[in-house]
């Protein structure tokens, strides 16, 4: 565990600084970054290995620091074209350009047109069924009450009728 939550941590914090940090960083800086880190990996590593250098032929410490000498020279010139290019260190973003109205030939205002008249003609056709069903309830419920009233009468039961005041009983055709 003494290893696992310090270790745990400083990947975390990691992983903040280079989703969060770094991408706000401009090309110039994440450049001079990159120096002073390669710097810093440089010395390190020497004073890491320091009676190996020591140990060595002459020769040998030229070749240890010749990728060092070309990430260097890499990024002094990145730089340099940055600065040429940019002068402020930042990268200019291009305008968005402006959007044409489109003429009235288009595809466009023709598929509109086309999906304007499906939803008319559905529209229309809706409102066709709607008044066809009430018409035909209507003509249900009107053939309902004409029997009823036929039923009533033949029965000998009227409007008229003394009906109980509470409600509480009625007969089967006035129920029904």
């Amino acid at each position: 565990m003494e290893f696992f939550i310090p270790g745990l941590l400083l990947f975390l914090v990691s992983i903040i600084v280079a989703f969060l940090v770094i991408p706000r960083f401009t090309p110039l800086i994440v450049a001079i970054l990159s120096i002073a880190f390669l710097s810093y990996g440089i010395y390190d590593h020497y004073t890491t290995f320091a009676s190996e250098y020591r140990l060595s032929t002459w020769q040998e410490p030229l070749k240890v620091y010749a990728p060092a000498i070309m990430i260097i020279t890499i990024l002094i010139y990145i730089i340099y074209t940055i600065l040429a290019f940019f002068t402020s260190g930042s990268v200019p973003v291009p305008a968005v350009p402006n959007i044409i109205e489109a003429n009235q030939s288009s595809a466009t205002n023709q598929i509109v047109k086309s999906l304007n008249k499906i939803t008319n003609v559905f529209t229309n056709n809706t409102n066709n069924k709607n008044t066809k069903n009430e018409s035909v309830l209507n003509q249900v419920t009107n053939t309902l009450n004409n029997t009823m009233n036929t039923v009533t009468n033949s029965l000998g039961l009227t409007n008229n009728t003394k009906r109980n005041n509470n409600k509480t009983s009625r007969s089967f055709v006035e129920t029904f």
